[in-house]
C-alpha cells in the first residue's frame, strides 16, 4: 500500500469512526432519558392531586379512579400512567398533557396544577363539573401555566363564575367550553379573550344576543376557528370581516333573523368551512353573495321557521369548489342553482325539502364523478331517469318523499355498483324490481316501501347481496313466495315485508339469514302453521306475523327465542297456551283475534320487562287477574271481549305503570276494587322505550367519506343513518264509542280505563277521582249502584265519560260542568233524577246522554223541572198556553207601534223632500207623471181589445142564432 493510499484510508477510517461515536453517543443519551423518568417533585403532585380528586367520589376509595398512579412504588416512572404524557430532556421528563376526562368530579382545584409548571394540554372534559376554585391564587391561577395551550372543559356544567378565571389564561391558543352554561361571555364585564386565541369552542351552551352584539370577538384576530352553534343567538356583528385569519365558521343551531345574504357577503373572504344550518331565516337568498368566498369547500343553510327564497340569478363563474353542500328547507322549485354546474369536486350534496320539481337531475352524478352521498328526499320530482352507461361510485343515494311515478331503471344495479344505502321511499314507483340490483355488493341498507311495485322478489337479488343489512319493502302489491331454498341474505338483520300479497308458508331461504333480528311479515297472505325451524334464528327478537292466514295451535318453539316482541294476532291459531311457556325477555305480547281459549300461564308474566299485552277477542278464562300483577313494567293490558268470569282481583292494582286498561265484554263480578286510584293512569309517564325500540346489534350505520373537513373542532360532517327502530307501539282502545289508533308520543299521553259490559255491582268507588290523567272512563253496561261520584270532577284531562246503562240513582253533580276536555257524555238508562246541570262544557250534550232516566228534567229534554208539572199536567198545559198567549200579545203590541212610527217617519221624510224645488224633486215629479201616462195607456189599450172582443162574441151569436 502506497503511502498516498494509507493516507486515504486513514481518512476514511478516521471519518466512520465519528460516525460510529456520534450514533453511540446518541443511543446513550436516549437510553438516559428513559432512565430518568418525570421529575420526583411532578410525581409526588399526581399523588397528591389523585388523593383530591378520590376525595370527591360518592364512596371514597383510593384505588376507585387512576389506579396506575401508585404511590407504593417509588421507582414508578410516572411518565408512564395512564392518562399522563411527558416530555423528554436531559434533566427529566417534564408533564406536558394530562387528561382528566371522564372521572364524575364535581370540582377542580387550580392550584393543584401549579406543581406542572410545563403543563401545555388539560383535559377535564366530560365531568359534570360545576365549579372551579384556587384557594391559593384565586382568578389568577392560570398565569402560573404559562405554557398552557390547549384548555378542554367541554360537557360539564360550568357557568358564568369560570370566566374571571379564564380571562388570566392568556396563553391559551385552543379554548373549548362546548357542552356547558354559560351565558353572558361576550358581556361588558365578560370574559376578555387573549388576543393568541386561535381556536374558540363555544357549542351548546346558552349564550344569547346582548344589545351590543359580540363584537367583543372582533378583536381576536388570530382566531382560525369558531363555534356558537346550539345557542340563541339573534344576531351577530357584522365586524367578523376583520377575522381575516378565519377558517371555520359554526352558527347552526341558533336563531339568527338577519338578512341573510348581506350577512353572507359580510363575512370574512378567508372562510373554508361555513355552517348556518337551522336558523330562523327568512326572505330571499341571493348565492351570488358567496362570490368573495374564493376558498369555500363546507357551505350548509336552512331555516327551521320558514322557507328560504332561492333567487333567480344571471348564470355566474365561481371561484371555489365545494367538497359538502346542505340546502334544506328551500324553494328551488325547478331550478338548481346555476352555480353548481360548475361543481366538479363535490362529495356530499343534501338538497332535501326545497320544493324541487321535474326530473331527476343526474347531471350533478356526470359533473361530480367523486360524489358519494346524494340527499333529494321531500321533494317534488316526477322522473327518475338516470344517464346510461354510467358507472358512478356513489355510496348514499336518499330521493324518498318525493311524486316519482316511473320504474326503476333496469341497470340502476349496474350505474351505483357501490351504493351502500338506497332510499326510494313513499313515492309512485311501479313495475318489478330489477335483477340487475344483485350486483350490488355493497348495499346495506334499501328502503322501497310505500310504492306500487309488482312481482316477485328477484331470484340474483335475493342469492347475491351478502352485504345487506336492512331490507324494507312494505305496503307494495310483490307477491310470491317468501324466500326459498335459494336465498341467501347472510348479513340481513331486519326484514320488513308487511303489507304486500305474499302467499304460501315461510321458505327455509331465511335460515340462511341468522342474523336476523327483525321479521315482519304482517298484513300478507301466508298460510300454514308457523315452521318448526324457526327457532333456530337464535338472534330474532322481534316477530311481526299479523293480519295473515295462519293457524295450529300456539308456536310453543317460540320459547327457545330470545323473542321481545311476538305479534301474531289476526290469525287463526286455536287452542290452549302450554302451561310451562316462557319468554323471559318478552316486552309486547299480541295474540289479538285468534281462537285461543282456556287459561294465560302464570309463567308469561315472569318478564320483568313486559310492557304490552293485546289479548282481546279470544276465548281465553280462569284467573288471570291474580298472576298479572307481577309484571310490574306491564303499561297497556287488553283483555276485551273473552270468557273471564272472576272477580277483579285486587293485585290488579300491583300494575303501577299501567295506562291503558281494558277489560270489557267479560264476565267479571263483584265490586270495583277501590285500589285502582294507586295505579298509574298517567301519574308516571310512560318509558321512552314505549313508544320505539333501537334494535340491538343495528344501531347506526356509518358512511365515512373518502374526504372530510380537517379541523380542531368536532364538527359533524360525516353522514350516518340514525338508529334503525323497530316499528312503533300502535294500541286501538274505544274510546267516544269509537275505536282510535294511538302510537308514539300520543300512546304517551293516553290514559283510559274501560270496565264496560260486565256483570260489575255495587257503587263507584269515590278514590277513582284520584286518577287525575285518566282521558277515558268507561263503567257502562254493568249493574252499578248508587250515586255518581262528585270525586269525578277531578279527572280535569277527562274526555270521555260513559256510565250508561247502571242503575245509577241520585243527581248529576253539578262540578262536571267544570270538566272542560269532557268530548263524550253519556249517562244514558239509569236512575238518575233531579235537574239536569246545564253550565259550562255539559251545554254541548243532546238529549241522548241523557234518556232513559225517568225522572231527570229540565234541558236537553223536554221535561219541566217544575212539581206542579207533575200533579196538574192540564193546568201546566193550560197555563203554559196562556203564557205564550201573553207574550204574543204583547209582540203584537210592540210590533203595531214600532210599524206606525216607522210609518210618520218615512211619510214625514218623504214630505220635506218633495218640498224642496231641487234638480232630484223635478226628477222626481217627472217619473211620476210618466208613470200615469203608461197607467192610462194600458187602460186605452185594455179598455179596445175588451170592447173588440164582446163585438166578435156578438156577432158569433147572431150568426149561431140564424142558423
Amino acid at each position: 500500500m502506497t503511502t498516498h493510499e494509507r493516507s486515504w484510508w486513514w481518512v476514511t477510517e478516521k471519518k466512520r469512526m465519528t460516525l460510529v461515536f456520534i450514533t453511540i453517543t446518541m443511543i446513550l443519551q436516549f437510553q438516559m432519558k428513559g432512565c430518568v423518568g418525570c421529575l420526583e417533585t411532578e410525581r409526588m403532585g399526581l399523588l397528591q392531586l389523585k388523593s383530591y380528586l378520590n376525595s370527591l367520589l360518592p364512596s371514597p376509595d383510593e384505588e376507585s379512579i387512576l389506579k396506575s398512579w401508585s404511590h407504593n412504588d417509588p421507582s414508578s416512572d410516572c411518565c408512564h400512567w395512564e392518562r399522563v404524557n411527558c416530555s423528554t430532556d436531559a434533566l427529566g421528563g417534564q408533564i406536558i398533557h394530562l387528561s382528566l376526562n371522564q372521572l364524575k368530579i364535581q370540582s377542580l382545584n387550580l392550584s393543584l396544577l401549579h406543581i406542572f409548571p410545563q403543563l401545555e394540554t388539560l383535559n377535564f372534559s366530560s365531568n359534570g363539573c360545576n365549579q372551579l376554585f384556587d384557594p391559593i391564587h384565586g382568578y389568577k391561577s392560570f398565569q402560573r401555566l404559562e405554557k398552557l395551550r390547549i384548555l378542554d372543559f367541554s360537557g360539564n356544567r360550568l357557568n358564568d363564575s369560570v370566566l374571571p378565571f379564564l380571562t388570566a389564561a392568556s396563553s391559551i391558543r385552543t379554548l373549548n367550553f362546548e357542552s356547558n352554561e354559560l351565558k353572558d361571555v361576550f358581556s361588558p364585564n365578560g370574559l376578555v379573550f387573549p388576543s393568541s386565541l386561535q381556536v374558540l369552542n363555544l357549542r351548546r351552551n346558552q349564550l344569547s344576543s346582548t344589545p351590543k352584539g359580540y363584537s367583543e370577538i372582533c378583536r381576536l384576530t388570530n382566531l382560525q376557528e369558531l363555534d356558537l352553534s346550539s345557542n340563541s343567538l339573534t344576531s351577530m356583528p357584522y365586524c367578523l370581516s376583520n377575522l381575516t385569519r378565519l377558517r371555520t365558521l359554526d352558527l347552526s343551531g341558533n336563531q339568527l333573523n338577519e338578512n341573510l345574504s348581506s350577512f353572507v357577503s359580510g363575512l370574512p373572504s378567508t372562510l373554508e368551512y361555513l355552517s348556518l344550518l337551522d336558523n330562523n331565516f327568512n326572505g330571499s337568498f341571493w348565492f351570488k353573495s358567496l362570490v368573495n368566498h374564493t376558498r369555500l369547500t363546507v357551505f350548509k343553510l336552512s331555516s327551521k321557521v320558514g322557507v328560504i327564497q332561492a333567487q333567480t340569478e344571471n348564470l355566474w363563474v365561481p371561484l371555489f369548489q365545494l367538497k359538502m353542500l346542505t340546502l334544506r328547507n328551500f324553494n328551488l322549485g325547478n331550478t338548481i342553482p346555476g352555480f353548481l354546474v360548475y361543481q366538479n369536486d363535490l362529495s356530499f350534496i343534501d338538497l332535501s325539502s326545497t320544493q324541487l320539481t321535474g326530473s331527476f337531475p343526474a347531471w350533478l352524478l356526470q359533473n361530480n364523478t367523486r360524489l358519494q352521498t346524494m340527499l333529494l328526499n321531500n321533494n317534488s320530482l316526477t322522473k327518475l331517469q338516470l344517464p346510461r352507461l354510467l358507472v358512478h361510485g356513489l355510496q348514499v343515494l336518499d330521493i324518498s318523499s318525493n311524486k316519482i311515478y316511473d320504474s326503476i331503471q333496469e341497470d340502476v344495479g349496474s350505474i351505483f355498483p357501490k351504493l351502500r344505502y338506497m332510499n326510494l321511499s313513499s313515492n309512485s314507483f311501479h313495475g318489478t324490481i330489477p335483477s340487475s340490483m344483485g350486483v350490488m355488493n355493497s348495499l346495506l341498507m334499501l328502503d322501497m316501501s310505500f310504492n306500487g311495485l309488482w312481482g316477485q322478489l328477484p331470484k340474483t337479488f335475493l342469492s347475491s347481496c351478502f352485504s345487506l343489512k336492512f331490507l324494507k319493502l312494505s305496503n307494495n302489491q310483490l307477491q310470491g313466495n317468501i324466500f326459498m331454498e335459494y336465498a341467501n341474505l347472510t348479513s340481513l338483520a331486519w326484514l320488513a315485508l308487511n303489507g304486500n300479497n305474499f302467499s304460501g308458508s315461510l321458505g327455509k331461504g331465511l335460515l340462511n339469514s341468522k342474523n336476523l333480528i327483525l321479521l315482519d311479515l304482517s298484513d300478507n297472505e301466508i298460510s300454514g302453521d308457523l315452521p318448526l325451524w324457526i327457532d333456530r334464528l337464535s338472534n330474532l327478537e322481534y316477530l311481526y306475523m299479523r293480519g295473515n292466514q295462519m293457524k295450529g295451535p300456539f308456536p310453543h318453539q317460540l320459547q327457545s327465542l330470545k323473542l321481545k316482541v311476538i305479534d301474531i294476532s289476526y290469525n287463526s291459531f286455536f287452542g290452549s297456551i302450554p302451561r310451562n311457556v316462557e319468554f323471559p325477555f318478552l316486552r309486547e305480547l299480541r295474540l289479538q283475534s285468534n281462537e285461543f281459549m282456556g287459561v294465560i300461564p302464570n309463567t308469561l308474566f315472569k318478564a320483568e320487562l313486559l310492557e304490552v299485552i293485546d289479548v282481546r277477542y279470544n276465548k281465553f278464562s280462569g284467573m288471570i287477574l291474580d298472576t298479572i300483577g307481577k309484571s310490574t313494567m306491564l303499561g297497556v293490558l287488553l283483555l276485551r271481549n273473552n270468557r273471564f268470569q272472576t272477580q277483579i282481583s285486587e293485585k290488579i292494582c300491583q300494575l303501577l305503570e299501567v295506562g291503558i286498561l281494558d277489560l270489557s265484554h267479560n264476565k267479571f263480578k263483584g265490586a270495583i276494587p277501590p285500589c285502582f286510584s294507586k295505579m298509574s293512569f298517567g301519574a308516571k309517564k310512560y318509558d321512552s322505550n314505549m313508544a320505539f325500540d333501537p334494535v340491538d346489534g343495528f344501531s347506526q350505520v356509518s358512511f365515512l367519506q373518502d374526504w372530510s373537513y380537517t379541523s380542531a373542532l368536532n364538527l359533524d360532517d360525516d353522514f350516518s343513518y340514525g338508529a334503525q327502530r323497530t316499528p312503533a307501539i300502535i294500541v286501538d282502545f274505544l274510546t267516544k264509542r269509537r275505536y282510535e289508533a294511538y302510537q308514539g308520543d300520543i300512546l304517551r299521553y293516553m290514559y283510559g280505563l274501560d270496565l264496560s259490559s260486565n256483570q260489575l255491582s255495587g257503587e263507584i268507588p269515590v278514590e277513582i277521582g284520584n286518577l287525575q290523567n285518566i282521558v277515558s272512563l268507561n263503567l257502562s253496561s254493568n249493574s252499578l249502584t248508587g250515586s255518581i261520584p262528585e270525586s269525578i270532577s277531578k279527572l280535569r284531562d277527562l274526555g270521555s265519560l260513559d256510565l250508561s246503562n247502571n242503575k245509577l240513582d241520585g243527581n248529576i253533580p253539578p262540578q262536571l260542568a267544570d270538566l272542560n276536555n269532557l268530548g263524550f257524555f253519556n249517562v244514558s238508562y239509569n236512575n238518575l233524577s233531579g235537574e239536569i246541570p246545564i253550565k259550562g262544557h255539559l251545554l254541548t250534550f243532546q238529549e241522548m246522554s241523557y234518556i232513559g232516566n225517568a225522572y231527570l228534567c229540565g234541558l236537553p229534554t223536554n221535561k219541566s223541572c217544575n212539581p206542579t208539572s207533575v200533579l196538574e199536567p192540564n193546568a201546566s198545559k193550560q197555563n203554559k198556553e196562556e203564557e205564550e198567549e201573553g207574550d204574543d200579545v204583547i209582540d203584537m203590541v210592540w210590533f203595531y207601534w214600532t210599524s206606525g212610527a216607522a210609518y210618520i217617519s218615512t211619510s214625514l221624510a218623504l214630505f220635506a223632500f218633495l218640498c224642496v224645488d231641487s234638480r232630484w224633486s223635478r226628477k222626481w215629479f217627472s217619473c211620476v207623471d210618466l208613470f200615469v201616462q203608461y197607467l192610462q195607456c194600458f187602460k186605452c189599450c185594455f179598455f179596445c181589445n175588451f170592447n173588440a172582443s164582446r163585438v166578435v162574441l156578438d156577432v158569433s151569436s147572431a150568426t149561431d142564432s140564424v142558423y
